[in-house]
Formats: C-alpha cells, sequence, structure tokens
C-alpha cells in the first residue's frame, strides 16, 4: 500500500508541474485609446446683464423679424431666430430677444450679458431703441 500512496503521490505532482506549465505568466497588455488630459476651466469674468422690455403693436412673427434685423445691422454674429425667439454673439457679449403675444400686442424682451459693463448697456439701449 505504500508503495501505491507513493505513485499516486508521484502522479499528482507530476499532473501540478505539467498544470503550471500549462498557465502563462505573461503580461496581458491593453491598448490604451488616447491619454486623457484634464483641463480646469476658468471663469473668465463675471458677466454683467441689462434688459429691458417693450410693448408693441406688431405680431410676434413682425418682432422677432425685426428682432433679427436689429442684431444684424449692430453687427452681431451667429444670429439664430427660432420662432419668437432670437439671440446673437458680438465680441465676448450675447443678447437675446423674445417676443410673446399678449392680447392684441407683442410683448418684447431684451437682454444683453458681456464682461464690460458700458459695452452691455449701449448695446441693450440701441437693441430696445430700434424695437
Amino acid at each position: 500500500m505504500k508503495r501505491g500512496n507513493k505513485i499516486v503521490k508521484l502522479v499528482a505532482i507530476a499532473f501540478l508541474i505539467l498544470l503550471g506549465g500549462c498557465t502563462s505568466n505573461t503580461v496581458k497588455e491593453i491598448p490604451q485609446e488616447k491619454e486623457i488630459e484634464v483641463r480646469t476651466i476658468q471663469k473668465e469674468f463675471t458677466p454683467h446683464i441689462w434688459s429691458d422690455h417693450k410693448i408693441l403693436k406688431i405680431s410676434t412673427e413682425a418682432c422677432a423679424e425685426k428682432g433679427k434685423e436689429i442684431l444684424e445691422s449692430l453687427g452681431f454674429n451667429q444670429i439664430i431666430k427660432n420662432g419668437s425667439y432670437v439671440y446673437g454673439n458680438y465680441s465676448n457679449n450675447r443678447a437675446v430677444i423674445k417676443c410673446s403675444s399678449v392680447n392684441e400686442s407683442t410683448f418684447v424682451y431684451a437682454a444683453v450679458a458681456g464682461p464690460k459693463v458700458k459695452v452691455v448697456e449701449k448695446l441693450r439701449n440701441e437693441i430696445v431703441w430700434q424695437l
């Protein structure tokens, strides 16, 4: 019996050696897509916002079209007209004109935001005066 136990132990050891030889210790490389760069966004300025409103005796469609024309005449770019809503950019400033139907009139809200208070005020005044 002792001899049988020795043979079983010997076969088990040989099996473990063979089994260990089949495994791989190589490191599998996972392809990296792109190196991620972390960037912190810093606030450049606290914007100033100036707004005003008027009631006009025109339709909301005519009001929005007039708002678009005003922004174009003042040199705004990237002007977007979406229904009765118009907005555009002027340097670091952004303007919005919103026309809403109220009874038989149109309520117009205009606002300008940007870093320099005097420029924001002047742009707002020009927009509202031309409405």
